[in-house]
Formats: structure tokens, C-alpha cells, sequence
């Protein structure tokens, strides 16, 4: 399945970040779609609900032209998410509530959202591949997943997909996913890729109070302020090139070998473009170098 290098992380548009205005958020999924988008992601979780159905009212008639990903595993209960829930009875309504905001016969990529601990990773997949086998689904994901789980889940059916956080400022998967990508044939899609905003230099979190930022540790002043220093060669490498700091972020990731996919989550058109500037910004291999270098580990 063909994603492109840049897909549109949807989750912003509902509010997670702080309040999103309705107008606006049509206005960015349209200009996505102006632009060559053709990947975009969400989850039941977002909004909850509210998201999909976003999403679905904005493509219209474009619905069946694009790649739609979303996800399950989360317990919600009176529009609060409460738990984790892969409980295998629980996938197919969860599948078939998608189904029905998307406005589609068939979602495209299902991920299962986090691992619930107390579901086997292999009663999961199980229960997605049935749903596979009766048209529902294209193509199975898990988020938030390590090389040893992903091998068990695929003793069991193919999994095409895996969508983890990585970035700059948090390379974890070089250290466990990415040494065996080229045997697994595996598709990486990076959430996150611009450190939750960090990587824009702009100030995180909003006054917002609802901005989930809040409770991220990264954005407390002092980490904040480390964060700063520490990606000032980002800064640099960005005004050479009269580009924004997120191009450079997105454009070191793209750099990556075997090659990942990207989704950030701009909240506003102009953030949109200098997100997708990316696919034309051609970093230097000294460029990539001083990147790389500038953090060898998860933070």
C-alpha cells in the first residue's frame, strides 16, 4: 500500500492540543488534500469519536481516494477515555463504529492503539485478521510496539505496518525497530516526528488547559529550556537553508534508510506547508551528520 512519504495526523483537529476551531479544521484537511495528501490518520480515541467523523465529512466525495488509517483498544465511557480494552469480542463493534463515521465499507490500515496487557498480543491480531478476511479491513498496524512483540503478532497474520514515535528527540527505534526493518518488511510510520511541537521552536503548551501538553514532562520549564539548547544546530541548519525548523525535522527523518512514513499534526495551513516543504528540502550529508549527533538518545 502506498502511503507517500507525509500523511496528515488528524488527532490536533479534535482538541487534544487545546481548541481547534471547526472552520479551521476544515480548511487544513481541504488544503491537505490540494496539496497532494493522500494518507491520513486518526482513531476512534480522538475527540473520542468526533474525529473520524471530521475527517469523513471534510473528504466527501475524496473518501475512497485516500489511504485512511484509525484505531482501536482504548475503554471509553461517557466520551472519556478510562482504560485500555483489546478484548477480542470488543474489536469488531469498535471496527464496525469506524466503519460507520468514516462512511466506508473498508478501513484501510487498522492499528491496534497501545498493547493491553491483558490480551496476548496474539488473540489481538487474530481477531483483526478475521475481520481481514470479511472485507472490512485492508491492512493490520500495532502502535507503540517493540521487535519481540511485533514477531509474536506475525506468527499470526501479517502485520504491514508499525506507528511509533520518533524524532529528533526521541530515537528509540533505532535501538530495537529499525536494525530489522529490512528483514521484516515492515513499514515504519513515525507519530510525533516533530517532539510534540518541540522541534518548531515555537512555545509549548498553549495557555489551553485542555492542551494534553500539560502533562508531558518534556514541556516543563526546565526540560524546555534544555530542549532548546541542545537542538540549537536545528536552528542553524534551518536558517541555511531559509527553511522552518520542522522541514529540517521532517526532512532528517525522510534522510532515514530503510525509509519511514510521517505524519505530524499541524493545526493550522501555514503549519501544514512548512510540514510538507519537507519532501523538498535536500539536506547535506553534513547536514545529517550534525543531526544525528545531536541526540544519541531517548529522551
Amino acid at each position: 500500500m502506498n502511503l507517500g512519504r507525509i500523511g496528515l495526523g488528524c488527532m490536533a483537529l479534535t482538541g487534544i492540543y487545546g481548541a481547534v476551531p471547526r472552520e479551521r479544521a476544515i480548511a487544513l484537511i481541504h488544503r491537505a488534500l490540494d496539496l497532494g495528501v493522500t494518507h491520513f490518520d486518526t482513531a476512534e480515541l480522538y475527540g473520542p469519536y468526533a474525529n473520524e467523523e471530521l475527517l469523513a465529512e471534510v473528504l466527501g466525495p475524496n473518501n475512497q481516494d485516500v489511504v485512511i488509517a484509525t484505531k482501536f483498544g482504548y475503554r471509553l465511557d461517557g466520551g472519556k477515555m478510562v482504560g485500555l480494552d483489546s478484548t477480542p469480542a470488543k474489536i469488531r463493534p469498535a471496527v464496525e463504529g469506524s466503519l460507520r463515521r468514516l462512511r466506508r465499507d473498508r478501513i484501510d490500515i487498522l492499528y491496534q492503539h497501545r498493547q493491553d496487557p491483558a490480551i496476548p498480543v496474539e488473540d489481538v491480531v487474530g481477531a483483526m485478521s478475521d475481520l481481514v478476511g470479511q472485507g472490512k479491513i485492508r491492512a493490520l498496524g500495532l502502535c507503540v510496539v517493540n521487535h519481540e512483540t511485533l514477531q509474536r503478532a506475525r506468527t499470526v497474520a501479517p502485520i504491514e505496518f508499525v506507528q511509533n514515535e520518533y524524532s529528533l528527540i526521541h530515537r528509540a527505534p533505532e535501538g530495537d525497530l529499525l536494525p530489522h526493518r529490512g528483514r521484516d518488511a515492515v513499514q515504519l510510520v513515525c507519530y510525533s516526528p516533530l517532539g510534540r511541537g518541540i522541534l518548531t521552536g515555537n512555545t509549548y503548551p498553549s495557555p489551553d488547559p485542555s492542551d494534553y501538553r500539560h502533562n508531558d514532562a518534556r514541556f516543563e520549564g526546565g526540560n524546555l529550556l534544555m530542549f532548546r539548547e541542545r537542538l540549537r544546530i536545528l536552528w542553524e541548519i534551518a536558517k541555511a537553508h531559509a527553511a522552518t525548523p520542522a522541514a529540517v525535522a521532517l526532512a532528517w527523518l525522510l534522510s532515514r534508510r530503510p525509509q519511514v512514513h510521517v505524519i505530524p499534526g499541524p493545526k493550522t495551513v501555514e503549519q501544514l506547508e512548512h510540514c510538507l516543504s519537507a519532501a523538498r528540502l535536500s539536506l547535506t550529508s553534513s547536514d545529517i551528520a550534525r543531526l544525528d549527533e545531536l541526540t544519541s538518545r531517548p529522551v
